[in-house]
């Protein structure tokens, strides 16, 4: 019984050992050139990756890709008779739908989805031993013009989306050796070069691997990569003619509450954008109109009411600090609007009723707003992104209260600011003293007492 576990031990071993050596051969090779080698077992496949990449918050669209395999040469003969030679490659399609939830990864707030075509060598067969040379591109759309200034793309012409189509060029060159038999081709090598990037992370005249999933190591996809950026904006349905009280991307509100909160003072507040890095030509400006009892109003008040923090509820609420406001406010067909830098911070004032519209932030743009301290009111905010809103967040009373990192979505999104003032006694007490004071008085009535009955004692023992 012994001798027949030995047996199968050994056995077992010997299979092992050989399965070692014939697992590495089941996949291709980068030799020394950095080309990829193949066996007749083993031929060489190769895949193209589209990388998808889109703002946070931001829905995948519908969207199929498609690629070129342009016919360069075949053992160096470039003759329309010896291209026609050349057979078409396979595979060349990679397709997104809004199912695509998940990204590969995410960086600095924008999206990147990875996905793979099939093996671009599936069912080809080459005429003949030799060595083929493709250029490998991206089909553009014929009416794709970036952007354009009506944001109209060739993602079926919706206003708001834009889609940046990669401009990388790889040269392929493809080895091919008899079968065994002689009966037939197989791809023994190939040599995939960067012509032309379309990202900094690639360098032209450099080889990239294509292997199908990356080397499983230090990636995992084929790095022969088409990187699209597709950005969307919802917006007014026409944005040179928005509707600033009904279409806005980003709204911040102010509200006051309490028996003295003051319907006409102008409270303090900053706001930062941070666009995605992947738009392309950021203005330097976005516009935001001031929206009060359902119409566009003028808002010279809400740029600089005055030199202080815009708090003194004394303050004619007509005066501006500056006589001239011309290079912070502008006017289009939906009204005048205040100039929200795009990357600086900008101050503005509002008043209860009054919110402030933005009509054409892109969706993934993060934003930051900070409300100064107000003398004698307690400030508190909700946000709503997406549509959906979340918990409020309460402030301290005579404090600044500042948002965290926010971000602009597909449907409504909101800063919702409202302070709060309680009622005051007249008597210029607080209320919040008077137990105190009422301690003061009762320690000293008890000294007073006890000083004249300590008097009166005295009197007597005379």
């Amino acid at each position: 019984m012994f001798k027949k576990s030995k047996s199968l031990l050994v056995i077992t071993l010997a299979l092992l050992i050989c399965l070692g050596s014939v697992l590495p051969a089941l996949a291709s090779e980068l030799n020394q050139s950095g080309a990829l080698v193949g066996t007749e077992s083993n031929p060489v496949e190769a895949t193209i990756t589209k990388q998808l990449r889109m703002p946070v918050e931001t829905t995948t669209p519908n969207v199929v890709f498609n690629f070129l395999a342009t016919k360069i040469s075949v053992d160096g003969e470039t003759s329309a008779e010896d291209l026609a030679r050349m057979p078409e490659l396979a595979n060349l399609i990679a397709s997104f739908s809004t199912s695509d939830t998940t990204p590969t990864f995410t960086v600095n707030n924008v999206m990147s989805f990875m996905k793979e075509t099939g093996n671009i060598f599936d069912d080809v067969t080459f005429p003949h031993a030799g060595i083929f040379v493709y250029q490998i591109t991206e089909v553009h759309p014929e009416d794709a013009e970036e952007d354009d200034e009506d944001n109209e793309e060739a993602t079926g012409g919706i206003p708001h989306e834009t889609m940046r189509y990669s401009t990388a060029v790889y040269t392929l060159t493809v080895y091919v050796s008899n079968t065994a038999d002689g009966k037939g081709t197989y791809v023994s090598g190939l040599g995939t070069v960067v012509s032309s990037t379309d990202l900094d992370t690639q360098a032209e005249g450099s080889k990239v691997d294509p292997t199908p999933g990356g080397n499983g190591e230090e990636y995992f996809f084929s790095q022969m990569i088409f990187t699209n950026d597709f950005v969307r904006t919802n917006g007014a349905d026409d944005p040179r003619n928005p509707d600033p009280v009904n279409e806005s991307t980003l709204s911040i509100s102010k509200e006051v509450e309490g028996e003295l909160a003051s319907r006409e003072q102008y409270f303090q507040f900053d706001i930062t954008l941070n666009i995605p890095f992947i738009v392309t030509n950021v203005p330097t400006y976005y516009r935001a109109y001031v929206v009060q009892g359902g119409a566009v109003i003028d808002p010279s008040n809400n740029v600089y009411r005055a030199a202080d923090s815009g708090n003194d509820e004394d303050e004619d609420e007509d005066e501006t600090a500056g006589a001239d406001i011309s290079a912070l406010i502008g006017t289009d067909a939906g009204g005048t609007y205040i100039k929200i830098a795009s990357n600086a911070t900008t101050t503005f004032f509002l008043k209860d009723g009054q919110r402030l519209v933005f009509v054409d932030t892109p969706v993934g743009t993060s934003y930051d707003v900070t409300e100064s301290a107000a003398t004698h009111y307690v400030p508190r905010f909700s946000i709503t992104t997406d549509g959906t809103k979340a918990a409020e967040v309460p402030g301290s009373l005579n404090t600044a209260l500042a948002t965290t990192e926010q971000f602009v979505g597909e449907r409504a999104n909101s800063a919702d600011f409202t302070n709060f003032r309680d009622f005051i006694a007249p008597t210029g007490l607080s209320l919040n003293d008077l137990p105190f004071i009422g301690l003061i008085a009762l320690a000293l009535g008890t000294l007073i007492i006890f000083i004249l009955a300590k008097t009166r004692r005295r009197h007597y023992d005379r």
